[in-house]
């Protein structure tokens, strides 16, 4: 893999796509245990995510920090020149057969810091896809350069994270609608998208009748480089300790620590008129 030119469009772009990542025994056990996962969610989970599918957190199955911490993640990382990252969270995103788009949306928290409005990759996802996703299934859109560049859709939406969003209530909704500058990016089973937290991003529904899967890892890949209030707020992560005790060999190498005085950043999920 050209690493260096992946790094040249992460740095861009905002996202690129590491192709093959995760083989096909991790594969296979990944879809085993996403699926009992997802077996056990009340439906008011789904009624509650409709435009997601499910929001269900990876800490509610051990295995998946072997995930979080396989081999070939950590060494794509550090390929891309992110050799020391830590993890934030997870999420376990699935969407039925025959649902709605995903909502327009970026997932950054501190643009109240003047590093937002750097190309530094601060935060980053790494959506890992368990089945081929295509338009037709699921498969995510996005708008390359827009964590660097203001698009409108920063000004006209509104907190992506409302309830009415999620519900899919109207997706006539300009959340849910076509613009400009988007592109696909269908991928194989196996593949990851990784991008930054800025970046907006959706997805297409799901018209197949297969339910298309993919688990979203969230993390920070220079964390020790970033300003303190942010580390300071980072560090008070609160993941279940019990979760965290079984999985402690593989998980302590990643968890964000800071040592520092610094007071917590304020979160800010709206970019400011620095972002043009």
């Amino acid at each position: 893999m050209d690493y260096k030119a992946k790094r040249e469009q992460l740095d861009r772009d905002g996202f690129c796509l590491l192709e093959s990542l995760i083989g096909e025994d991790m594969l296979e056990r990944l879809r085993a245990v996403t699926d009992g996962v997802i077996a056990r969610q009340e439906a008011a989970h789904f009624a509650r995510n409709r435009a997601q599918g499910s929001l269900i957190r990876v800490t509610e199955d051990p295995f998946m920090a072997r995930l979080i911490a396989n081999p070939p993640i950590l060494e794509a990382l550090a390929g891309l020149g992110f050799s020391d990252p830590k993890y934030g969270s997870g999420f376990i995103i699935s969407k039925p057969p025959q649902s709605p788009p995903l909502f327009w949306h970026q997932d950054a928290r501190f643009w109240n810091d003047p590093i937002s409005y750097t190309p530094r990759t601060i935060q980053c996802f790494l959506m890992i896809y368990l089945v081929d996703t295509t338009p037709h299934n699921g498969c995510l859109r996005l708008i390359p350069g827009s964590h660097l560049k203001r698009h409108r859709l920063h000004d006209a939406l509104p907190d992506a994270h409302e309830d009415d969003l999620s519900k899919a209530d109207d997706i006539a909704h300009l959340a849910f609608q076509r613009a400009e500058g988007e592109v696909d990016v269908p991928v194989k089973a196996g593949d990851v998208v990784m991008g930054s937290a800025r970046l907006l991003h959706a997805a297409h529904g799901n018209r197949s009748d297969q339910r298309r899967t993919n688990i979203t890892l969230w993390y920070y890949p220079e964390f020790a480089k970033l300003p303190e209030p942010i580390q300071a707020y980072l560090a008070d992560t609160n993941w279940p300790p019990e979760w965290y005790a079984e999985n402690r060999d593989l998980l302590a190498p990643l968890r964000p620590v800071y040592e520092g005085d610094a007071a917590p950043i304020t979160l800010n999920r709206k970019p400011g008129p620095q972002l043009r």
